[in-house]
């Protein structure tokens, strides 16, 4: 992503995301610092189907958690290489990581103290979760202990997916949606129907703010001079590639949302959401 939109998403994620409680069976990681060094602690194997993983962040600073699964026999070294070149690139090139992974899913941000959970269907192979973004000094945060790799077994998971309450599909680029849902805890299956890779954020417009409000917002020539965001963060799910769905879950307040996706576009050089993957929505 470029400087403005990586301005941009700070000033759009600064709320705490959403914290749930782990479920019995799910695949817990939990991320732990000293000083300037992390250790990500987590199962070595799964069973393939259905997953729950839940994130934990005992840091002292957000985590951003993205699952993949390697395509390839590529190593560590090839899967951080990869992962370099996509930092390179601001987020836009992701030529080299798509060749040899596809995104499973993963929060935007676990704040200090806070968990996040997701799930998804697996199939066998390995797979590794890192923490995407750098430290202040520009190191790359997989590079600093925010990375482990696991094995998914061909023996079944126990875990059943759960039913959604809401579907939500993400093409090039539109964000489908219903124009209402209900308000309160809720599960939805967000499903990539584009050719490209997506993520879903998920905002409340603050009262008296539209969309018209929000897209001010994120067009301004300096987001940073932009003044206080006219939404607040309702939480979301990372990365997934075409194809694939992942389930998440919300506690959502009565009020009007916006859900769209951040992702650059490597093909038109903008951001999805500029090239309308941004949509309104009513929680009543």
């Amino acid at each position: 992503m470029h400087k403005k939109l990586t301005t941009t998403l700070i000033l759009a994620l600064t709320a705490a995301a959403l914290a749930h409680q782990a479920h019995d069976h799910a695949a817990t990681f939990t991320l732990a610092q000293k000083d300037a060094a992390f250790t990500l602690a987590g199962p070595d194997s799964v069973g393939s189907g259905y997953t729950s993983f839940a994130f934990s962040n005992t840091a002292a600073q957000p985590f951003t958690p993205v699952v993949a699964r390697l395509k390839t026999d590529a190593n560590d070294a090839a899967v951080k290489a990869a992962l370099g070149q996509l930092m390179e690139s601001h987020g836009e090139d992701m030529s080299a990581i798509e060749k040899i992974a596809e995104f499973v899913g993963g929060s935007a941000g676990v704040m200090p103290g806070k968990g996040y959970e997701f799930g998804a269907n697996l199939a066998p192979g390995r797979y590794v979760v890192f923490g995407f973004g750098a430290s202040e000094e520009g190191k790359p945060l997989y590079d600093l202990g925010q990375y482990r790799a696991f094995n998914v077994t061909t023996a079944p998971s126990a875990l059943k997916a759960p039913q959604a309450d809401v579907k939500a599909t993400l093409e090039d680029f539109k964000v489908v949606l219903p124009n209402t849902v209900k308000a309160g805890k809720q599960v939805w299956e967000v499903t990539n129907g584009g050719q490209e890779t997506h993520h879903l954020m998920l905002m409340r417009l603050k009262d008296g703010k539209t969309i018209s409000d929000a897209e001010a917002f994120f067009k301004a020539p300096d987001p940073s001079q932009a003044g206080e965001p006219p939404f607040e963060d309702a939480g979301g799910l990372e990365t997934i590639s075409q194809g694939r769905s992942a389930f998440v879950s919300f506690d959502l307040a009565p009020g009007e949302y916006i859900a769209m996706c951040f992702l650059p576009s490597a093909k038109e050089h903008a951001p999805h959401f500029a090239l309308g993957m941004m949509t309104g929505l009513s929680v009543k």
